[in-house]
């Protein structure tokens, strides 16, 4: 149940860990902030918490089935123990739920998303774990980059209660399927895709391809899910359906039926503006799914789409420095300008004749 990482081990807690925890995050008011439980009034405090999420083993030294499986974050480097985390049974969902606290010297440095991503992937190999749910209030962003970087697919907005039975929040929900390395390599190889034409039910699902459409240069974080209502990003999908140019295409998993990728245009003032007669492009595919040609299945299908709706060619602005560059010129983009987004970055204008 000891697990390492690049920098970090992860061990079960034990009382001797009672102050530590007290003095650096269990007893800090800023760390309990955005959760539901409450900041420990004591040392008492934590090593009740402490009894709750004691492993337990049977004679054999098997770990017994538990509601509770907590690891306390220690850096390899310096034997530090800063924060604790992993999977608390919800009975709400009838799912783990992924939980995670660390002192606020040790935040904004990676090692909670490191700490948890080595987590679920015990808790799928080592403990028969298929799936676990995840949330956070919407006011924590920290903690909202955290859930995407591990992956998790957006479920619902919703309003959790707090401990103390008076106050509540609103919050994001989550879910995550987790599997094996071995599971994954075969799933990936068996990812049937269909792609069709977007209708107006699926126009529910674009804020979420539209949040992935976003490109997150290599060692930046990720943005608020809000990013989105911003003026300038939120003109691709605002009132989609209703406007000259607005066509779409979907890709579903034809094994789970969930709207994996979708590719859409519409005629707007956007960064990959041509003139009124071309639609500017946006392609979006969830990151579990990616590279494993859906991309092209999606822009192809839609290239037929804009063609039998009497369109000509088709642009799009991307950054200079995404990889995806290399992708649309292999579907026959060229290069038109080069321009600058609202946020200072580089793109390429490019545009394909159809």
């Amino acid at each position: 149940m000891i697990i390492k990482t690049d920098r970090l081990i992860l061990r079960p807690l034990t009382f001797a860990d009672a102050e530590t925890a007290f003095y650096g995050w269990t007893g800090d008011a800023e760390v309990a902030r955005y959760v539901s439980w409450l900041p420990h009034h004591s040392i008492s405090d934590t090593i009740n918490w402490l009894k709750e999420i004691e492993w337990k083993q049977d004679a054999a030294g098997h770990i017994v089935p538990n509601d509770n499986y907590i690891w306390g974050f220690v850096l390899k480097e310096t034997g530090e123990l800063f924060g604790s985390g992993g999977l608390i049974w919800e009975d709400s969902c009838k799912l783990f739920q992924v939980g995670y606290n660390i002192k606020q010297s040790h935040w904004n440095k990676g090692y909670t998303t490191e700490a948890m991503r080595a987590i679920l992937g015990y808790a799928a190999k080592s403990l028969g774990i298929k799936r676990v749910a995840g949330g956070h209030a919407k006011e924590n962003i920290a903690s909202a980059k955290v859930i995407e970087k591990l992956g998790f697919i957006y479920d619902r907005d919703d309003i959790t209660p707090h401990v103390d039975g008076v106050r509540y929040f609103h919050s994001r929900e989550y879910y995550l399927d987790l599997e094996t390395g071995e599971e994954r390599r075969t799933a990936e190889q068996k990812i049937n895709a269909k792609v069709r034409l977007m209708e107006e039910p699926d126009y529910e699902c674009l804020p979420e391809f539209l949040y992935q459409a976003i490109f997150i240069p290599e060692g930046e974080e990720l943005p608020p899910r809000t990013i989105i209502n911003d003026p300038n990003i939120s003109i691709y999908i605002k009132g989609f359906g209703t406007q000259q140019g607005d066509l779409g295409v979907i890709a579903k998993c034809e094994a789970s039926e969930q709207i994996i990728g979708a590719a859409w245009t519409r005629i707007i003032p956007a960064y990959g503006h041509i003139d009124r007669d071309t639609p500017e492009l946006a392609i979006s595919i969830l990151p579990r799914f990616r590279n494993n040609g859906i991309g092209a299945k999606l822009m192809n299908k839609l290239f037929a789409v804009l063609r039998k709706n009497g369109y000509k060619q088709t642009s799009l602005s991307v950054q200079k420095n995404n990889p995806a560059v290399r992708f649309y010129r292999r579907l026959g983009y060229t290069v038109s300008d080069e321009r600058l987004d609202h946020a200072g970055h580089e793109d390429f204008l490019m545009i394909k004749e159809l």
